[in-house]
């Protein structure tokens, strides 16, 4: 404007119509100019600070969103790797048979030992600040669900070594299993939507964890159809069967058989050591061996012994002790029958009985 009036000046014609004599141009106003560069430098300083407070501020949302979505990648991998276990848990369920005994030793210690590692990685995933809570409780959740996978492997193993077990038994295990589930669903899913949305993180997934809470593996009816099938199986079960191979006299050290009459001298110590073959597929544990013998009068003395465990094709022995023979029995036939077993399982039981012979006599 300044230069516009400054021309205008200049130009204009006197009144006598003659040209006026140039007026000096005006000098800039110095304090105006400055503020003028003032209010640009200002101007261009509030750009570069905006700029680099946006900056700045769309950094940290970026690490703060990254922060969250590296934690749910971890938690989500878990998650689908123990539902993977899961769906094979099932499947073993659903037809046990399908292994061998040993395959099926090897997987429920597989089953077991995977859970366990995610539990341990589960552990040491970092979540963010807000999600510290959230994540003791995923964390345990895991812990929980190793520890039924091995309840689950004891008590498979039980079962295999002949060991009676209801199906309610196994059916109280499925808490260790769907609990966690629902933990997560209450204590961890739902807070931490939550916490993403008041934290302005819209584009990272919650991953949700159901298969437990959905999964039929515990359910009782096909955990008798599994007992059934483990039992029924001798691929599984294995070979159940002890034989009486051999009845020794002590301390005379003389060998009965079931022929013929064999002299026994009637000491106070008299006593039987009984050899027990198992000659099934399938360690035996506390293996009864019964002695009765059945006097001349009629009257019946009962010891017995246990073998606490005999492997296949292992012969173990036990002494039968404890006979008190009365003064009428000697120098008259008795008969003394040993028995040994059955075992859980034993389906053969006529080689486990020996009836033998003998005279007892004062020596």
């Amino acid at each position: 404007m300044d230069f516009f009036d400054d021309d205008a000046t200049s130009q204009a014609p006197a009144r006598d119509g003659s040209a006026s004599p140039p007026q000096p141009r005006r000098r800039p106003d110095r304090r105006r100019t400055r503020i003028q560069r003032i209010l640009v430098l200002a101007a261009i300083l509030f750009v570069i600070v905006f700029a680099t407070a946006w900056w700045a501020r769309s950094c940290q949302q970026n690490r703060k969103v990254e922060s969250y979505r590296a934690y749910f990648e971890g938690v989500s991998a878990a998650i689908g790797d123990s539902a993977t276990l899961g769906k094979q848990l099932n499947r073993l369920v659903a037809n046990p048979t399908k292994f061998s005994r040993k395959e099926l030793t090897a997987k429920l210690a597989e089953l077991s030992a995977k859970q366990n590692e995610i539990a341990v990685r589960a552990d040491r995933l970092e979540p963010p600040d807000t999600l510290a809570s959230e994540q003791a409780v995923f964390a345990e959740g895991m812990k929980v669900r190793a520890d039924g996978y091995k309840l689950f492997e004891t008590t498979m193993l039980g079962i295999l070594g002949k060991k009676k077990v209801n199906p309610a038994t196994l059916a109280a295990l499925a808490g260790y299993f769907s609990g966690p589930d629902a933990y997560y669903t209450s204590r961890v899913y739902i807070p931490a939507r939550n916490t993403l949305r008041a934290q302005g993180v819209t584009d990272v997934l919650v991953p949700t964890s159901t298969y437990y809470l959905t999964a039929n593996t515990f359910d009782t009816a096909h955990l008798e159809q599994m007992l059934k099938s483990v039992g029924s199986s001798t691929k599984l079960a294995g070979v159940h069967g002890v034989g009486l191979v051999g009845v020794t006299a002590k301390p005379s050290g003389i060998a009965l058989t079931k022929a013929g009459t064999a002299d026994i001298p009637a000491t106070a110590d008299l006593a039987f050591d009984v050899k027990v073959e198992n000659q099934g597929n399938a360690t035996e544990e506390n293996v009864v061996v019964t002695a009765r013998l059945k006097l001349p009068g009629g009257s019946v003395l009962t010891q017995s012994g246990t073998i606490a465990t005999i492997a296949s094709g292992q012969t173990q022995s036990v002494t039968i002790q404890g006979f008190n023979i009365p003064t009428e029995a000697l120098s008259k036939v008795s008969t003394l029958t040993v028995t040994a077993g059955p075992v859980p399982g034993e389906r053969v039981k006529t080689n486990n009985v020996g009836q033998f012979k003998i005279l007892l006599q004062l020596q």
